[in-house]
């Protein structure tokens, strides 16, 4: 990473930095960044809604769906499931239809 930043840009760093300097530095840092993000800025104006895809002239890539037959695992699976279900659903209508009816609350 430090070899991609350019000497010009930065003063070279001493052992004593006083205050003054870091404030300046810090200044300097700030405008710096202001400067860069105004750039930015003015780069997403000049070319506004312009996909980031591949250059023109490109292939381009397709979607491709592959119908595959189910496995073993799958198909046990979707049993398990779908009984669970029936079984869950009889329970809860047999409770609501058979039990719930013959509680009782007695005031005393």
């Amino acid at each position: 990473m430090e070899e991609q930043i350019s000497a010009s840009n930065f003063p070279p760093v001493q052992q004593g930095i006083t205050p003054e300097q870091l404030e300046q530095l810090k200044a300097r840092a700030r405008e710096e960044a202001i400067m860069q993000a105004y750039q930015q800025q003015q780069r997403q104006q000049q070319a506004p809604n312009t996909p980031m895809g591949p250059p023109p002239g490109a292939p381009r890539q397709q979607v491709v769906y592959v119908k595959r037959q189910l496995t073993v695992a799958e198909i046990i699976l979707m049993l398990t499931l779908s009984c669970g279900i029936v079984f869950g659903t009889q329970l809860v209508v047999n409770f609501a239809a058979n039990i719930l009816p013959r509680i009782e609350i007695k005031m005393k």
